[in-house]
Order: C-alpha cells, then structure tokens, then sequence
C-alpha cells in the first residue's frame, strides 16, 4: 500500500487529494474507492488488498476535508458535485480506464454522479446507499458530524466508533484498532480529533433536511451495480432497496442481517462478495436499454 497525492481543478485554483494505491499500474483491472461523510481512505484497507491480490490496481482516494486532503478555505465547496468534478479530473490525471467504483455512503453518491457523466465507469458497487434517503436519516447524520468529539486514545475512538456504529457486524478488536488509529489527527495539545475538517457539515447548516431524491439520476445509469445493505440500516432502506432491484440498472440486492450502516468490507464473505461480483463484469458491460 502507498500513499500518493495528486492536484486536481478546484475553482480558480487547485486542491491536493490524497490517495492510497495497490497493486501494479500495469493491472488490467482499476477499482476507485471512496468512503462515507466523515470517513477516510483507509477504511478501504482490506478490500484494497483483497483485491490487489487478485490482480487488481486499486485506488482509495480521501475526499477534500478528510483524511490528508487538503481542507477548502470555502466550506460551501463541501458538496458532492464539488467532489464529482474532483474524481473526474482525478481519473483523467491519471489515466485510469474501465473504473470499478466501490462507494460507501457519501462515495456511493459520487458514483452515481459519475455513472450517468462521461467518467470511464465499468461498475458500481453502492455500500449502504441508494437514490433515496430520508429526511431524517440525513438529520441524524448532520448531528454526527457536525461536533466531532475530543479523544485521548486510541482507545477511546474504538469506543466511540464501535457506539456509533453499532450493530457493525463482523469487524475484528485489530481491525477496529487499525480503523480507530486512521480516523484521527493530533492537535497541538496531544488531543485526538477525527480526521475531518467539522465544517464539511457547512452546507447543511441552517437548512430543514429533506429527502433526498436521486431517482431520476438513478434510472439513468447504464452500468452494472451492485447494492450492499445493512439491515438495519437507516440510509439505505428495505423498500429503496428492493426498488433498485427493478429500476434503472436493475441492481443486484445483498443484504447483511443485524448491521447498520455502512458495511466496513472488513471481513471475507463481504470482500470475496464483492470481489466475485466483479469479476463477474470482466468487460463492464453496458445493461440493455
């Protein structure tokens, strides 16, 4: 696994996205990974060496405010067009073709976004999220992100992310150790922040939540998807879920008893899941019309 940077439009200017790489840049095969609201590229850290093992060059990008991207000076910018328009330019930089997106959350979205623009998709795994989410569901996570609490261990975040996540599934006590270390900064004072800028919650401040209704872009998405769903998820609903069965790209449905959101692809049966899935796609074929 290495870490790399790379420049992409922003504005009148430029911002530094931060990105972890395995596997060959000769693969045939290129997946992009990209986390929830207030995640990280390592949460991809399984997944990515499930699949470079198999062959696969695998990209797990940080968006801007996360992890070590730079933070925008305007936090209005904190909106998932802005970071659409940053992964089309990231990809283009770097060449990558025939792209297997894998999207938690938040990098679901962008996937969709991309997925009906002219970006060089050939998949799309969607982790826990779908065309649409509740109003609700969005208030609840604005609430978390927003006031990010003070930590002073690492054991401390393991407690606090094993709380806010639970039920989580099958995730390991080294597994949430590795998560806790790459989820949090080191203020000047010694103390543990979460690794994200607080104002990537800027642009829901002030404003009533709504529904989130993404249908329309939703059917018009050409490329085999995958839909990953916790149970008992509130992002990704039961009835949203079965309706991405028999809409649009007619998604592939696996659902997870007793987890919430998201899935973390931390454990065998969910990465070989999707690992097998996709190589089921080997030339991405576009769905009939």
């Amino acid at each position: 696994m290495k870490s790399r940077t790379i420049r992409v439009p922003h504005g009148t200017g430029e911002v530094s996205l931060h990105y972890l790489e395995w596997g060959s840049a000769k693969a045939e095969r290129v997946a992009v990974c990209v986390h929830g609201i207030s995640r990280n590229a390592h949460d991809f850290r399984w997944l990515g060496d499930c699949l470079a093992e198999v062959g696969w060059r695998v990209l797990s990008f940080d968006m801007v405010g996360r992890g070590k991207s730079e933070w925008l000076a305007d936090p209005k910018g904190y909106i998932v067009p802005v970071y659409v328009q940053h992964m089309v330019h990231a990809m283009s930089r770097l060449g990558l073709e025939n792209v297997d997106w894998i999207g938690t959350s938040m990098g679901g979205l962008i996937g969709m976004g991309l997925a009906v623009s002219n970006a060089p998709l050939r998949s799309l795994v969607l982790n826990d999220v779908g065309p649409f989410i509740s109003a609700g569901a969005l208030a609840g996570i604005a609430a978390a992100v927003a006031h990010p609490p003070s930590l002073v261990s690492v054991a401390e975040v393991v407690g606090y992310l094993k709380g806010r996540f639970t039920p989580y599934g099958p995730v390991s006590d080294a597994q949430w150790q590795e998560l806790a270390a790459g989820s949090v900064r080191k203020d000047a004072d010694g103390t543990l922040r979460l690794h994200y800028d607080p104002a990537i919650s800027a642009p829901m401040e002030g404003i009533t939540p709504a529904d989130v209704d993404l249908w329309g872009l939703y059917d018009r998405i050409k490329v085999p998807v995958m839909a990953l769903r916790g149970a008992v998820s509130p992002i990704l609903d039961q009835p949203t879920a079965e309706a991405m069965t028999h809409r649009g790209p007619h998604a592939m449905l696996f659902t997870f008893h007793n987890i919430t959101h998201p899935l973390w692809l931390a454990d065998n049966e969910q990465m070989h899941l999707v690992r097998d899935w996709l190589l089921g796609h080997p030339r991405g074929e576009d769905l009939p019309d």
